[in-house]
């Protein structure tokens, strides 16, 4: 159900779409992309965009892209961000695994955030969460040596899931909060929408930070949803900082 607010984002205007990146598969050319030669930087879900658009605003400095599995969120982000005058973002609407393993370069990114993404919680469902061995192997080849991956949810078995799963990963990563590997309700300079109700609600947020080392990635065994294989539904990984 489109609620009465995002039913204006059904049309896009020429000034929104201008920040939408087109639906190929083609890996992306970001010198090309945005006319200049900047740090990338990536989030996984962005939902409303508040925290996108923000981060756009006070870094003009750095190139954004956003991936998002509902359009109208992508049309809306769109307009968050001409509102503040961020054009050094890029949205597109698709699975965000897939979009992570066919159109970014490796270490094309400087920095990644995954931020409230859909836990799935029942037993059942567990197989759709994003956070697999599958995607941190494609986003340690997205990331350059040095580069971050930033992860938050209010679902503390699901980001401790994350790590186990990087656990699996053997040098590939290293954690920056050590000792205990998480954060428990640090203070964020751009809470998204999803993070600011869920704290209000007085629900207590894990943060990860997980650095890419100058290790080779090992190598990739093809994506489900490539070749034959089953694609995922558009609505497989789609939460975000955004209910």
């Amino acid at each position: 159900m489109v609620s009465s607010g995002m039913k204006r984002y059904r049309q896009r205007t020429d000034d929104q779409a201008r920040l939408i990146g087109d639906a190929a598969t083609t890996p992306l050319n970001t010198a090309e992309l945005f006319g200049r030669s900047a740090p990338v930087r990536l989030e996984v879900g962005f939902g409303h965009g508040r925290f996108l658009s923000q981060m756009a605003e006070v870094h003009p400095e750095v190139d954004f892209i956003g991936v998002e599995q509902q359009d109208l969120r992508v049309t809306k982000t769109a307009h968050q961000s001409n509102k503040r005058g961020a054009q050094n973002v890029r949205l597109y609407w698709d699975d965000a695994h897939r979009f992570v393993r066919e159109r970014l370069s490796p270490g094309s990114l400087e920095r990644a955030y995954v931020l409230f993404s859909d836990p799935w919680p029942k037993p059942r469902h567990r197989r759709r969460r994003l956070m697999n061995r599958s995607f941190l192997l494609d986003m340690a080849w997205a990331l350059q040596p040095g580069g971050r991956l930033i992860i938050a949810s209010d679902t503390h078995n699901y980001a401790l899931q994350a790590l186990t799963n990087c656990s699996t990963l053997p040098g590939m990563w290293r954690n920056c909060y050590q000792p205990q590997g998480y954060r428990i309700n640090i203070p964020t300079r751009f809470p998204t929408v999803f993070e600011q109700h869920k704290k209000a609600e007085g629900c207590s947020i894990c943060y990860l930070m997980l650095e890419r080392t100058k290790h080779e990635p090992l190598p990739r065994a093809a994506y489900p949803g490539l070749n034959g294989g089953s694609p995922l539904r558009r609505g497989d990984h789609a939460r975000g900082n955004a209910t």
